[in-house]
């Protein structure tokens, strides 16, 4: 299988990207064909129209058509539809666990953080030291090689999007810089622990066991 560890430009997917890709995509197909007049349409810098680029893919709300643009997925249109659809703006718990579910499940170019650690860690718990050397391990097998900065960035990208970076706000915000699969509360910090004897700590962190949710791997 081959894996993705790149593509997100280190931005978690933010509240108002999906829906803004949705309104530009459905206003003009090769709405992200010219990044400078995209980086315009969406005011947003460069990195963050291909992050939104990815994550739109990613999360199967649009796909590129014959033409060379992007088209809206079916899924994308019953959710994100601002006539009649279920839910332009991700306030539905449903929503989010469907979004969850399409990251998590490509076949073709799989997430490799998503694969790895929903699929295949073994351990109750994780840190960022444990995650990455077993990245690294898992890495190794891949044909072309991964650098530990690439891993690094991809385990973060991974992390936050399911664990906040900062205090909930009532009124979700333009600028927030958490994804919305946070509501989801898959991922919680329990505690905390010495890194190797360097005096430092890391947080643990833990899936929540109390959520059922099957193996997401698909055949």
């Amino acid at each position: 299988m081959a894996f993705r560890f790149s593509g997100h430009e280190t931005f978690p997917c933010r509240y108002a990207w999906l829906p803004k890709a949705y309104a530009a995509i459905t206003t003009d197909p090769f709405a992200f064909a010219d990044e400078e007049q995209a980086m315009i349409r969406l005011g947003v810098g460069k990195n963050m129209v291909r992050a939104i680029r990815f994550w739109m893919q990613a999360a199967l709300v649009a796909e590129p058509n014959q033409d060379g643009g992007y088209q809206i997925t079916p899924f994308g249109k019953v959710v994100l539809g601002r006539r009649g659809g279920f839910d332009p703006f991700l306030e539905d718990i449903r929503t989010l666990w469907l979004v969850h579910w399409h990251i998590s499940t490509h076949v073709e170019e799989a997430l490799f953080a998503w694969d790895y650690l929903l699929n295949s860690w073994p351990h109750p718990e994780l840190t960022r030291s444990t995650a990455l050397a077993a990245f690294r391990k898992e890495a190794a097998r891949q044909e072309r090689p991964v650098s530990d900065v690439t891993l690094a960035q991809h385990f973060e990208i991974f992390l936050h999007t399911y664990v906040p970076t900062r205090s909930r706000k009532n009124d979700i915000q333009e600028d927030n810089l958490d994804c919305p699969l946070v509501e989801l509360e898959l991922i919680q910090q329990i505690g905390e622990r010495p890194i190797d004897g360097s005096g430092r700590r890391e947080p643990i962190y833990a899936f929540r066991r109390d959520l059922y949710f099957p193996r997401l791997r698909s055949s």
